[in-house]
This record gives C-alpha cells, structure tokens and sequence, in this order.
C-alpha cells in the first residue's frame, strides 16, 4: 500500500524533494503446496498465483458499516499474528480493521477465506512516518485463524535470521499483493506476484540522490527492482512480503526477508522499491509475539 507523502512533509527530516515519494498505501481507503503462476497477467509487470499457493499472505481490511475494502497485505506468523507495515495502521483504531486469510479474488469467494477481526496491534516504537524508518508491526487478532491444524490455503511463514548477511545484489527476490498494477491504476482483485532482483544500499541510494539531501535508505532497509523499470510492489501492497522461495517452490521453505514500504512511484527505471529489512527485526518480533 502506498500513503502520500506530501513533498512538504517529507522536506522536514530531508530538506525539499524534487519529486515525491510515495508509500505503498491505496489511494483509496493462494492448493498444491507449490507456488505456481497463471501465466497471464499482472502487482506491476507480475502475474496472477495459483489460487491459495501463496497462503502465508492475507488482505487487511477497513471496515466500514457492514462493508471492507482492501489496504494492505500482511503474512501469517502464527495462529494470532500478522506481520505487516507500521504505516498500514498510521495510528488508527483496531477496530476498523479486520484480516482475511486464505483469500485470493476479491469478486469470488473459494470458501477457503478465513475473516479475523484485529483485537490490538503494536507499531514498532521508533517508527517515523516522515522517513519510514522502523516500518513495522505486529497485529493481534481477536482469536486464533480457526484453521489449525494450518491448512494449504493458510500458512504461517518463516522470517529471515537475527544476523543473517544482507542478500546478494542480483539475488531473485519475490514480492506478493493485491495492490495497483501501475501508479494511477486500479487494485488487483486478485493476488499477484512479481520476481526483482536485489539492489545494494549504496546503489540505492544513488538511484534516491537526487530526491533528498542525505541517504534515505537506512541499514534497516533493503531495495529490489529499478532497472530497467515495469516490475515492482504499488500502492495497495504495503505490508506484503518480500520473500525467497526454494529451488523446490515449497512454500514451508519459503523465507521472508523484507516488508513492502515505500518507493518512487511505481515500477519506474532506476528507481527500486524500498523494504522494511526483516533480519533487523527478530529480536523485536519474538519478544512481542504475545502482545503485553
């Protein structure tokens, strides 16, 4: 998902932008074990997955009277908590949200859905929704996914290590959502998935020089995509997972390395998608994974 970020904001910690940056808030407020492709179709430049061959990732949703509308995504941690993006939640009541596990379209249901309301959730508590440092959270629900055993259509997914070494440059990452398939389009009604490589820090923020007056991407970040440009996360994919999948595609190997968080624009050459970077975090997420 992307929020805006107005130039003007932005310029108080990074002195005045030439172009905007956005997060990756909506403009508007997956059966085999494998993880497989419909090959047709596009997150920006992906493809629509295999229905429920994705099944650590689930929709957020507002509520709004008997209706909800897609925000963000998040990933399954375990049977009571979500991992998502700080800048998802941005202070809100959890009462307005609720998750929906197992889904895949939006315009039809598989029976496979699973709807959890969120009872509280926790911002990490250095996050700054100025330079989207700290773009984490951790949501709560109000009762356990009645799924457990876990099934095929909802699986919890496994985080990258404490220390791990930061991936490769050139490494083939995935990003999963249901976000925009270009900066001013529609979202996705159903879950689409895209394959960018990994792009350095320092190369990153070579790519952002021009937008700030020091470097945006902090350690705690990590970047995927740029050039050439058509593939990337977009507005309605915050919170998402950036992950690795295994040689053999089976998603209990898959390995989350990153949180969707924010970008320029969407998809744009020479401009990579920015991520909240996981192997940071650990110590942060188990210590919390019952909220206090």
């Amino acid at each position: 998902m992307k929020l805006i970020i107005l130039a003007t904001f932005v310029a108080c910690a990074f002195g005045a932008p030439h172009r905007m940056v956005l997060p990756r808030l909506p403009v508007s407020v997956i059966l085999t074990g494998k993880f497989q492709f419909v090959p047709e179709d596009k997150i920006v430049g992906g493809a629509e997955v295999v229905p429920n061959s994705l099944p650590f990732v689930v929709s957020l949703q507002r509520k709004f009277l008997t209706l909800s509308t897609h925000a963000c995504a998040g990933t399954i941690l375990d049977e009571k908590t979500i991992l998502t993006a700080a800048h998802c939640l941005d202070y809100d009541n959890a009462t307005i949200f609720r998750v929906v596990a197992g889904e895949h379209s939006f315009l039809n249901e598989s029976g496979m859905e699973h709807n959890s309301n969120v009872d509280s959730y926790l911002m990490h508590p250095d996050y700054s929704p100025i330079t989207l440092e700290n773009d984490i959270a951790l949501i709560y629900l109000s009762g356990p996914l009645n799924v457990l055993p876990f099934n095929e259509a909802v699986q919890p997914i496994n985080l990258a290590l404490t220390g791990t070494a930061d991936p490769e440059p050139g490494l083939s990452v995935t990003v999963a959502g249901w976000g925009t398939t270009s900066a001013s389009g529609d979202r996705s009604d159903v879950l689409l998935s895209v394959d960018i490589p990994v792009v350095s820090d320092e190369d990153c923020n070579a790519a952002y020089s021009g937008e700030y007056n020091t470097d945006p991407v902090k350690p705690s970040m990590m970047c995927a995509g740029g050039a050439p440009g058509g593939l990337d996360a977009c507005q309605g994919d915050s919170g998402g997972p950036l992950f690795v999948l295994p040689a053999d595609g089976n998603v209990a190997n898959v390995q989350q390395l990153g949180i969707v968080s924010w970008g320029r624009g969407c998809g744009l050459a020479d401009y990579p998608g920015v991520y909240t970077q996981l192997s940071y975090y650990l110590e942060w997420i188990n210590q919390n994974m019952v909220p206090a």
